[in-house]
């Protein structure tokens, strides 16, 4: 029998609360430069990569626990940083995918990447924020 999985909402609760119990309250700012170093140390682990063929993008069996941990750790602070801003992480995502699913329909791509199209878009979208 397979054990349930806690639901995000437990996960996040259960995160806020074990930050709270041990008195952890960093401010935003604290925390949005925790998600980038976190996110590096996760980036750290395909170092090279790319630049050596022979290692290969295959994860080895012991680095998929430290890659676990790595993602864990960026996604803990980003619940802790949803918190303490008041961002229902929840409706960010469902925010965030319908202007996505707007900006990329999925007919110009069709279970393809699509680069001309998604370069044009993002160009488009850089000009508007100047």
């Amino acid at each position: 029998m397979t054990k349930k999985q806690p639901k995000f909402e437990e996960v996040s609760k259960r995160i806020i609360d074990f930050n709270r119990a041990r008195g952890w309250n960093p401010v935003a700012q604290d925390i949005a430069k925790s998600v980038i170093i976190e996110a590096a140390e996760l980036l750290e682990l395909f170092q090279w990569d790319a630049s050596n063929k022979s290692l290969g993008s295959n994860l080895k069996p012991k680095d998929i626990d430290k890659i676990r941990a790595e993602v864990a750790d960026v996604i803990w602070y980003i619940v802790t940083f949803c918190h303490e801003t008041n961002i229902d992480i929840t409706e960010a995502i469902a925010y965030k995918l319908k202007h996505n699913e707007e900006k990329y329909p999925e007919k110009m791509f069709n279970g393809h990447h699509n680069d001309d199209f998604y370069k044009k878009r993002k160009g488009e979208y850089r000009e508007k924020r100047r």
